[in-house]
């Protein structure tokens, strides 16, 4: 047991006695990117009430939902959403880097996705659930916060809109949590740019 315990500390090495026991990968195959980019829309819709409501109960935001939109505010929106996909990924990054891992980033031009990995490092079932859940609370969190803090302003809107933007983003974050879910806390994860490997030890 005790040498097991001790290559499980080592730089992420996947520990002896483990066999690859699932793969999967968003782009291969097609339906994949479709079912995404349909919930991706079911989640906008669900987190666009959720942040609407935070924004008008939490942000005093008018209720009846006037924003004054000028040319400045819609450039705002538009940097903070592309902001907020980049921190997303460096969240990503940061937790796995906080677990050892020294990350990697990129896109896929094929979806336009971009992705943060740390190819051929192993990590805990538990350990990479909170790597891929970590952009979504982090910045859900920092919405919340900036709204209460800057309540009243134009700033509630853009934040919803970016709340929104990345909570609907996440749902490829939430459907890989689903999976790995399925195996027991003691398999391993490798991250790659666009899918997984699990690996569970053999029986």
């Amino acid at each position: 047991m005790q040498k097991i315990i001790d290559q499980i500390s080592a730089s992420g090495a996947l520990p002896e006695g483990y066999q690859e026991v699932f793969s999967w990968k968003v782009t291969g195959k097609p339906f994949r990117v479709i079912i995404l980019n349909i919930l991706g829309i079911i989640l906008f819709i669900i987190f666009g009430m959720i942040f609407s409501s935070l924004a008008t109960s939490l942000g005093k935001l008018s209720s009846d939902g006037s924003v004054r939109l000028g040319l400045g505010e819609i450039s705002l929106a538009i940097a903070g959403i592309l902001l907020t996909f980049v921190l997303h990924e460096l969240t990503h990054g940061l937790v796995m880097q906080i677990f050892g891992a020294r990350p990697k980033y990129g896109i896929i031009w094929k979806g336009l996705m971009l992705y943060a990995t740390s190819p051929g490092y192993a990590y805990s079932r538990n350990n990479y659930v909170a790597i891929a859940l970590a952009p979504f609370v982090f910045i859900s969190v920092l919405v919340v916060l900036g709204m209460w803090v800057l309540q009243g302003t134009a700033w509630v809107a853009l934040l919803a809109v970016y709340g929104i933007v990345n909570a609907s983003g996440a749902v490829g974050d939430m459907w890989i949590t689903m999976v790995v879910l399925r195996y027991a806390a003691t398999a391993y994860i490798m991250d790659e740019r666009d899918g997984i490997r699990v690996f569970s030890p053999t029986q």
